[in-house]
C-alpha cells in the first residue's frame, strides 16, 4: 500500500513534514498541521485568505453530492467522459484538484489507478473517501495555490471546473505544473466564453458573480496565461458541449448516444453554435 505521507510537504515553504506521534499531526518549521479522521489538513497558515473560508462554507450550504437536474447531469457526464478520454493510459498516480463529489475517483479506482482527492473543504474530502473507500484512494484538504506535494509527484493532474473560481489563474496553473512529473499531463476544463452575470450582494452592496465565477476563458486567454509559465513542453485545447442541446432539450436523445459518436455530432454543432466548455491539456517538459 502506498504511503501518501512520503509525497507531502508544507503548503507554503514546501518543507519536509514529520509525523508527531504525541499529537497525531504533521509538523515542520512552518507549523503544525492536523490530521482529522486520517485526512491531513494542509492549508496555509494565513489569516487573510478569505476565499478558503468562502468555499468551506459553500460546501456546507450546497450539497455537491445531491442528484442533479437531468440536463445538468447529462452535461456533467459529457465533461467527465471528455476528461477521462484524455487521461494517459499509463498514468498511474493521479491528483483530482477540487474533487467535488469525487466523480474521478469513482470512475478510475476500478481501473487500478491511485487517486488523491483534494479539496479546500474537509466535508467534501471526507464524504468522497467514505463513498469510495479503497487502499488506492487518498484525501487531502489543501488550497490550489499552495499544494502540499513534492515537485514532480503525479503522472496526471486534473482540475475540472475549478479555474474560473480563482482570482489568480496563472498562479494556479503554475502550481499544477510544479506537482506533475516531467512528460506528465495537466488537464483543465472550464466554461467557454462564459458571460459572467452579477447580482448585488445584500450584505456588502457590491456586485457578486453568480456561481462565484471570476473569469471567463477562451483559447486566447489561456495562451496568454501559459506563455509566461515555464515547464511547458506543449499544450492544446478542445471545445465541446453546446448550448443548443440544452435550449432544444436534445440531451434527452443525446444522453443515450455513445461518447465517440456524440463527439462527432458535437463537433458538427460547434461549427454553427458556440461551444459551452473548454478543455486544456498541458504537457510538462523534461528538464
Amino acid at each position: 500500500m502506498l504511503n501518501i505521507y512520503q509525497f507531502l510537504v508544507s503548503p507554503e515553504t514546501k518543507q519536509q513534514l514529520y509525523f508527531n506521534k504525541t499529537t497525531s499531526s504533521l509538523i515542520s518549521d512552518e507549523g503544525s498541521f492536523e490530521i482529522r479522521d486520517g485526512i491531513p489538513i494542509l492549508l496555509p497558515n494565513k489569516d487573510n485568505l478569505k476565499y478558503i473560508e468562502h468555499y468551506q462554507k459553500d460546501a456546507e450550504y450546497f450539497d455537491y453530492f445531491e442528484a442533479r437536474f437531468p440536463e445538468t447531469h447529462s452535461e456533467e457526464e459529457r465533461i467527465y467522459q471528455y476528461v477521462l478520454s484524455r487521461i494517459p493510459p499509463k498514468a498511474k498516480f493521479i491528483a483530482d484538484i477540487g474533487c467535488g463529489n469525487g466523480w474521478l475517483a469513482r470512475r478510475l479506482l476500478n481501473l487500478d489507478r491511485i487517486i488523491v482527492s483534494i479539496d479546500v473543504s474537509f466535508r467534501n474530502v471526507s464524504r468522497v473517501l467514505k463513498l469510495y473507500p479503497d487502499e488506492n484512494h487518498f484525501g487531502i484538504v489543501a488550497d490550489g495555490y499552495f499544494l502540499p506535494f513534492r515537485d514532480n509527484t503525479f503522472d496526471c493532474v486534473v482540475a475540472s471546473e475549478v479555474i474560473e473560481h480563482l482570482e489568480e489563474p496563472q498562479k494556479f496553473v503554475g502550481e499544477l505544473l510544479r506537482i506533475v512529473a516531467p512528460n506528465g499531463k495537466v488537464i483543465l476544463t472550464t466554461p467557454y466564453k462564459e458571460k459572467i452575470r452579477y447580482t448585488l450582494c445584500i450584505h456588502c452592496n457590491k456586485p457578486t458573480p453568480w456561481n462565484a465565477h471570476l473569469h471567463s476563458f477562451d483559447e486566447y486567454k489561456f495562451k496568454n496565461i501559459l506563455q509566461d509559465i515555464g515547464l511547458i513542453d506543449k499544450w492544446s485545447y478542445r471545445k465541446f458541449g453546446n448550448s443548443l442541446v440544452q435550449y432544444l432539450r436534445l440531451y434527452r436523445f443525446l444522453k443515450i448516444v455513445p461518447f465517440k459518436l456524440w463527439k462527432i455530432m458535437d463537433s458538427f454543432l460547434n461549427l454553427f453554435f458556440k461551444p459551452k466548455h473548454l478543455l486544456i491539456e498541458i504537457i510538462k517538459r523534461e528538464k
